[in-house]
């Protein structure tokens, strides 16, 4: 996924969602599950995913363990690794899509996506 694209998901996530984001990406981080392999860490900022999008997924990363769900906070970013990074950007991108209230570039990478271009 382009990186302009994950700021555009993360920021339209957190503008219509508002408080009830964090919900959202708890029910993301609830539903992941980690198949066995290595994979590479990513980190995540405030100005990638916005602020309030960051504030946001601390808040969900903190609210309980989970099994499957491993973090690091660094401070300045936040470590996840990449399936859980990208399990929880294609979740929400389809929630925007499916809502409706996605932009086009956003529709069309998820398009992109589903069929393997």
């Amino acid at each position: 996924m382009d990186s302009t694209i994950t700021t555009e998901i993360w920021r339209r996530a957190s503008a219509c969602w508002g408080d009830g984001f964090v919900h959202v990406l708890s029910e993301l981080l609830n539903n992941y599950q980690r198949n066995p392999g290595k994979d590479e860490p990513v980190r995540i900022t405030a100005e990638w995913i916005g602020q309030d999008g960051y504030s946001f997924l601390f808040v969900a990363l903190n609210a309980k363990s989970r099994r499957d769900v491993r973090y690091y906070d660094h401070g300045g970013h936040i470590e996840l690794r990449s399936r859980l990074w990208e399990h929880i950007c294609r979740a929400m991108q389809q929630r925007l899509v499916l809502s409706g209230i996605a932009p086009e570039p956003v529709t069309e990478d998820l398009l992109a996506y589903d069929i393997g271009v």
